[in-house]
């Protein structure tokens, strides 16, 4: 073999030896995400969360899964998930409102979670501190808004005296102590500044709307304060539509409420405060401890105002109200 004809043999396997060596490398595993949702999966395809995701390089069966497990609005099944899903080791936990971070850091201590959509995570022994959460649950925590979202709705009915709080029964029995404590507390500052008494309507089954409404307007309450809680949420449109029927004027927190038929809502943006929960993702997979990450108070806050509800229901809502709404149905 001529010299030359040698030297290009050897730079031949020279150039192949580092491609035959990459590809025999194995294929990295997938990063799982774990969550456990009220419906479905709440990162859906277009949402704001998969868009972030996506712009922070995670593309789904690229580089990482999502491991959805849903309760379709059941609270009494959240404990029962939260162990399902934990025992198949997720890299990651996304979790909101409180009783499914409550249930997931039941199950562990060592997997990090995501929260969001849950109000004072301090007080509910979900981390020590914003700035130093401490164990392994971090991400975004909201505000309760419950004297504002009473406030507002009292600038559209002035003469508010007697107002219902309608929830679910399975939520308050499945509520720690604790929880109670807030929102008595928190209804009872809105009671006493604005000058109104508070009565709790649970319902247990979907047709006990039906009778609370009747009910309501039987006994002439001013309106209703209904939370977004997982059992309320299951029956939204017909809520709704009893509300509209009873002529009750209502509130909630969540724009879709509005949406749907309901005089006003106000709160936190879900679609704003996913997007911001997955960053904290983000940086978990790449390593960081969620004890080390501040969680992050909601900021975006949303007032929703129904005109085509308040028509229905003969009241007149200010202008200086219309004003302030990031949306209004007309």
């Amino acid at each position: 073999m001529g010299w030359r004809k040698f030297i290009t043999l050897i730079s031949g396997l020279a150039v192949a030896w580092p491609l035959a060596s990459y590809a025999q490398q194995p294929k990295q595993p997938l990063k799982r995400v774990g969550i456990l949702a009220q419906f479905g999966c709440p990162i859906s395809p277009n949402s704001p969360g998969r868009l972030r995701l996506g712009e922070l390089g995670w593309v789904e069966g690229r580089n990482f899964e999502f491991d959805c497990v849903s309760t379709v609005g059941r609270v009494d099944q959240v404990p029962a998930l939260a162990r399902e899903l934990v025992s198949r080791r997720p890299d990651v936990l996304i979790a909101g409102p409180w009783a499914f971070v409550i249930a997931l850091k039941q199950e562990t201590t060592t997997i990090p979670i995501v929260m969001l959509y849950t109000w004072e995570p301090v007080r509910l022994g979900l981390i020590t501190s914003f700035a130093r959460p401490g164990g392994n649950v971090t991400g975004v925590a909201w505000f309760n808004l419950r004297p504002k979202q009473m406030e507002l709705l009292k600038e559209i009915v002035p003469n508010l005296r007697r107002v219902a709080l309608i929830t679910g029964v399975l939520e308050a029995a499945y509520s720690p102590p604790e929880v109670s404590k807030i929102v008595e507390e928190n209804s009872q500052i809105a009671a006493s500044a604005l000058g109104f008494t508070w009565q709790i309507f649970p319902a247990a089954v979907a047709n006990d709307y039906d009778e609370i409404f009747a009910r309501l307007a039987a006994e002439h309450f001013d309106a209703a304060y209904i939370p977004a809680t997982p059992f309320n949420f299951n029956n939204l449109t017909h809520i709704c539509q009893l509300a509209l029927r009873y002529r009750v004027p209502a509130v909630s927190e969540t724009a879709g409420w509005a949406k749907e038929g309901l005089l006003l809502t106000y709160g936190q943006d879900p679609a704003w405060s996913m997007a911001r929960g997955v960053e904290y993702v983000d940086k978990i997979l790449r390593g960081a401890k969620p004890s080390d990450l501040p969680v992050e108070q909601a900021t975006k806050l949303l007032l929703t105002i129904n005109l085509k509800t308040a028509r229905e229901l003969g009241l007149t809502v200010p202008l200086s109200l219309i004003a302030r709404a990031d949306e209004v149905i007309e």
